[in-house]
C-alpha cells in the first residue's frame, strides 16, 4: 500500500448546514447529486442535442417542442430585449466559465430557477441560434422530470461573436466573458460538471473570497500574465477550477477518475510551475481529487488513490525538498468520498478542505501528512504581489454564483469615458440672470451627479 485510505470522520446532510445559496430550490441537498446519484451510467457524457439535429429531425419527423426553435429574428429578439438581462448574461457566463453544467447547477449560479427548463425564452432562443446545445444525462433514472435532467453546454458556433456580442455593451461584454474569447468545443460532461458542482458547494457552504471557472484556471492566468509575468510554453494547460481563500490563496483543483501517464506528467507540470512560482508571488497551490465512478468496482485494488500517490510520490522525487516553498507541500491529494461520502452529505474533511502532501519523513503511507488548506496553510504576500485583486474583481464575473457578486460594481470598470481616457466636458459658465429654467445637473438625482444608463454598469 502506498499511502493510507482515510474514510470521513464528521459528517453532516447538506440541509442541516447553513447553505449561502439564497436560491433554496437549488441549494446542494435539491440538485441532484452528480456522483452519487447513479446519472451516468455506463459511461461520462450526456446525451445532447444540437440545433442542426433538432430542425433536421423537425423537418423529417416534425416531433421537436416547437418553443425550442423559434425562427431567427424572434430568437434574436427575445435575446435583447431589457427582460431578464441580467439573468440572460449569468448563464452565457456560467456556461462560457465552466463549459458544462446541470440545469440546477445553472439555476443555483444564476440565482434564477427559469433556467431549470430548457424550454425557457432564453435557452430556447440560445438553443434555435446555436448558441448551446441542450442535453440530459445519460442514465434514465432520476427523482426529477426530464427538465431538472437537463445538461447544457456552449454550442462549437462563432454565434457568440457573430450575434450575441455586437449587441453586447463593454461591461456586459466583460461580465459574460472576462474580457477574453468565448469558449467552445471540448467538452467532457461528468468531469465538468463534478468541476462545477465542487465549486458550488465550496461556495455555499465555505468561507472563500472567490470561485473561479475552468476558463480562468489556465497556467497563464495563474503564473503567466496574471502575475504579469511570463509562463514557458503555457499551451492551453488549466485546471478544472479555483477556490480562492479570503486571503487571495489560489486553490486550483484538478479532477481525476483514474491515474495514468498523461496524469502523472500534468502533476509534474505543476509541480515545475509550483518550483518556479514562489507562494508567496503566486498564492498558488494545487489539490488534486479522485473522482471515479462510484458504481465501478469498489474493490481496494481498483481505488486510484493507490496509483494516484504512487505517481505523486514519483515525480515529487525529482523535487526532494519538503520545505514550506516546495511542490511537496503545495501539492495535495483527497478523494470525492471523503469529502462527500454519501449523496448529499459533507464531511469535516471538506469543511477544512483537508488533504494529503508527501511532507513525512518516511515512506509508503508514513510519507503522507494531512493538512488543512482553510486553515493549517500560511500565506504571506509579497508586497508587490496583489492577491485580493482577483477577489476585489470576481463580483465584476457574472459566473460568480450569484451570493457573492450582489450590488452594483460599476467601480470596478469606471465609465467609458474614463476607460477612454476622455475628460467630462464642462460648458462655460453663464450669468445667473440669463438662466432659464432647473441649473445644469440640478434635475439629475445622487446630489447632482449624472449616473450611468443601466446596460453601461455592472449590477445585479
Amino acid at each position: 500500500m502506498v499511502a493510507a485510505i482515510h474514510a470521513a470522520t464528521s459528517t453532516a446532510h447538506a440541509s442541516s448546514v447553513p447553505s449561502a445559496c439564497t436560491a433554496a430550490a437549488v441549494a446542494c441537498h435539491n440538485r441532484q447529486d452528480p456522483y452519487w446519484g447513479q446519472l451516468w451510467a455506463p459511461g461520462s457524457q450526456a446525451l445532447w442535442f444540437t440545433q442542426a439535429m433538432a430542425r433536421r429531425r423537425n423537418e423529417t419527423v416534425g416531433a421537436v417542442n416547437k418553443k425550442l426553435l423559434p425562427d431567427e429574428e424572434t430568437a434574436l429578439r427575445q435575446l435583447t430585449s431589457p427582460r431578464g438581462r441580467a439573468d440572460r448574461l449569468a448563464v452565457w457566463a456560467v456556461l462560457d466559465s465552466w463549459r458544462t453544467a446541470t440545469a440546477e447547477q445553472v439555476a443555483a449560479f444564476t440565482g434564477s430557477t427559469l433556467f431549470l427548463d430548457p424550454a425557457y425564452s432564453t435557452l430556447s432562443a440560445s438553443f434555435a441560434l446555436g448558441l448551446l446545445d441542450l442535453g440530459t444525462y445519460s442514465h434514465p433514472l432520476s427523482r426529477f422530470g426530464l427538465a431538472r435532467n437537463s445538461v447544457y453546454r456552449p454550442a462549437n458556433s462563432a454565434v457568440f461573436d457573430k450575434l450575441i456580442a455586437p449587441t453586447l455593451t463593454w461591461p456586459e461584454w466583460a461580465s459574460v466573458t472576462g474580457g477574453m474569447p468565448w469558449s467552445s468545443g471540448g467538452q467532457y460532461d461528468r468531469h465538468n460538471v463534478l468541476a462545477a458542482e465542487l465549486a458550488l458547494r465550496a461556495a455555499e457552504f465555505l468561507q472563500l473570497g472567490a470561485v473561479m471557472g475552468e476558463k480562468f484556471a489556465t497556467v497563464d492566468l495563474l503564473a503567466g500574465t496574471g502575475l504579469r509575468k511570463t509562463v514557458k510554453n503555457p499551451d492551453n494547460r488549466r485546471a478544472d477550477g479555483v477556490l480562492i481563500r479570503p486571503d487571495g490563496m489560489r486553490i486550483a483543483y484538478e479532477l481525476t477518475a483514474s491515474a495514468s501517464t498523461g496524469f502523472e506528467n500534468k502533476i509534474r507540470r505543476w509541480a515545475q510551475l509550483i518550483n518556479d512560482r514562489p507562494l508567496e508571488t503566486s498564492g498558488l497551490t494545487v489539490l488534486f481529487i479522485a473522482a471515479p465512478h462510484p458504481d465501478r468496482s469498489r474493490h481496494t485494488s481498483a481505488d486510484p488513490r493507490h496509483e494516484i500517490y504512487k505517481r505523486m510520490a514519483k515525480v515529487l522525487r525529482e523535487f526532494p525538498s519538503t520545505g514550506t516553498d516546495s511542490p511537496a507541500a503545495r501539492i495535495g491529494i483527497a478523494h470525492w468520498e471523503e469529502y462527500f461520502p454519501a449523496e448529499h452529505v459533507l464531511s469535516e474533511e471538506f469543511l477544512n478542505l483537508t488533504a494529503d502532501f508527501a511532507l513525512g519523513s518516511g515512506t509508503g503511507p508514513d510519507r503522507w501528512v494531512q493538512r488543512d488548506l482553510l486553515s493549517d496553510y500560511d500565506f504571506t504576500p509579497w508586497d508587490t504581489f496583489d492577491p485580493m485583486a482577483v477577489v476585489d474583481n470576481a463580483p465584476m464575473l457574472a459566473a460568480t454564483p450569484h451570493w457573492m457578486r450582489q450590488g452594483d460594481h460599476t467601480h470596478l470598470i469606471g465609465s467609458p469615458m474614463g476607460r477612454a481616457r476622455t475628460g467630462v466636458p464642462h460648458p462655460a459658465p453663464v450669468r445667473p440672470e440669463t438662466v432659464k429654467g432647473r441649473p445644469l445637473g440640478g434635475a439629475v438625482g445622487n446630489g447632482g451627479r449624472a449616473k450611468l444608463p443601466p446596460r453601461l454598469r455592472v449590477e445585479y
